[in-house]
């Protein structure tokens, strides 16, 4: 089984889309309800990327995250 090292915002945003489609999140979920769908190192790399590019995991909503 491979571990991804990193994460970039198009990878996730990608996934976000994906997981409103198959309606698994709300767009108005923060951004928080995504580490469900994550294992916890897998995690850790998400929050950073997201907390990198100044979104907040728990006072920004998906859809922010997808505008």
């Amino acid at each position: 089984m491979s571990v991804k090292t990193n994460f970039s915002l198009k990878e996730i945003r990608n996934e976000v889309r994906h997981l409103v489609e198959i309606h698994s999140l709300e767009r108005e979920q923060a951004i928080y309800g995504l580490s469900q769908f994550f294992s916890p190192g897998e995690w850790n790399l998400v929050e950073c990327e997201l907390e990198a590019h100044g979104f907040s995991l728990m006072t920004n909503s998906i859809e922010d995250l997808l505008d």
